[in-house]
């Protein structure tokens, strides 16, 4: 199974050499490293320049004619990879040396999943961290388990995103597979919500590669969460915020991430009106009549006047 790098620089040089040379030297060579340069205006180009020396034919480097941006620089390294396994690196991380072995194995192991992602390390200047979801508070028992039952989109958008582009693999064909083109939002979002909304990502638990903290990131992690204080809440308001109105965030992102698809051809959506119609019920019997009514009149929550002689 061949394997490609897409790599994007932007006056990278203080860190772009230790990732070149971390990439270089894996136990499993990658078989080519495409880099996209959106014009760096220091030694960049001529550090890629020299590796391209040292390693011919092992690097293929593009020089953007004009700035593109994080985005659709990405996009463009993404695409012009030509081999079966498209592993995803920032310029400023640090590979372990079987990162590209195990991804390999993971995928060849498991051909029901389109990609994969796996755990960080977290450095500045030395380890700080020696696992990014644990920082997060999340384990990997956690993440198996939301694979495992098919809802790991559901999580992605419950706590946020919490996979990053530096720790992603995609299968080259999955690109076309699912339309991802002219990507409207950065490469890991929307590759990760893609997949993991068909149930086809993958996770390799264990920390293949150190992601660098530092002020000159384009994307970069928050020390800090803002903290609300939760309004007191009724049981009846509670199991709507907990469910009704997440399954509604939920289906509104699956429509973002696959426009054209019927949502309501989804597990997720079956979930929903489960859930729904359950918070209805806690309705005591005019409550619950108004309210359906409203929800009609203002096309909410997938009510209908059906519902209203239903429920």
């Amino acid at each position: 199974m061949r394997v490609s790098v897409a790599l994007c620089t932007y006056n990278g040089e203080q860190y772009l050499s230790e990732q070149l040379d971390s990439i270089v030297n894996q136990t499993l060579p990658a078989d080519e490293v495409v880099i996209c340069d959106d014009g760096s205006s220091d030694q960049t180009i001529q550090i890629l320049s020299d590796y391209q020396a040292k390693y011919p034919g092992l690097f293929r480097v593009f020089q953007n004619e004009t700035n593109l941006g994080f985005i659709k620089n990405f996009e463009k390294a993404i695409r012009l990879c030509e081999h079966p396994v498209i592993i995803i690196s920032d310029q400023d991380d640090v590979w372990k040396d079987n990162k590209v072995a195990e991804t390999v194995n993971f995928l060849q192991k498991n051909p029901q999943f389109d990609g994969v992602f796996h755990d960080l390390k977290l450095i500045d200047g030395q380890i700080i961290q020696p696992s990014y979801l644990n920082w997060k508070g999340i384990s990997h028992k956690e993440v198996i388990h939301e694979i495992e039952h098919n809802i790991l989109f559901e999580a992605l958008v419950r706590k946020g995103s919490f996979i990053l582009g530096c720790a992603l693999a995609i299968r080259k064909e999955a690109l076309q597979k699912y339309g991802m083109q002219d990507f409207p939002i950065a490469h890991d979002y929307y590759i990760v919500q893609k997949l993991s909304s068909k149930n086809k990502l993958g996770f390799i638990p264990a920390s293949l590669s150190s992601y660098r903290l530092h002020p000159n990131q384009v994307y970069g992690l928050r020390y800090k969460s803002e903290k609300r204080e939760e309004q007191k809440m009724t049981g009846t308001e509670k199991y709507f915020k907990e469910n009704v109105w997440l399954y509604t965030k939920i289906l509104e992102r699956y429509k973002e991430i696959n426009p054209g698809e019927d949502e309501k051809e989804t597990t997720i959506y079956s979930k929903f009106i489960r859930k729904r119609d359950t918070y209805l019920k806690m309705l005591n019997f005019t409550e619950r009549k108004l309210y359906i009514l409203k929800c009609i009149r203002h096309q909410y929550l997938y009510l209908t006047l059906t519902d209203l002689f239903r429920l």
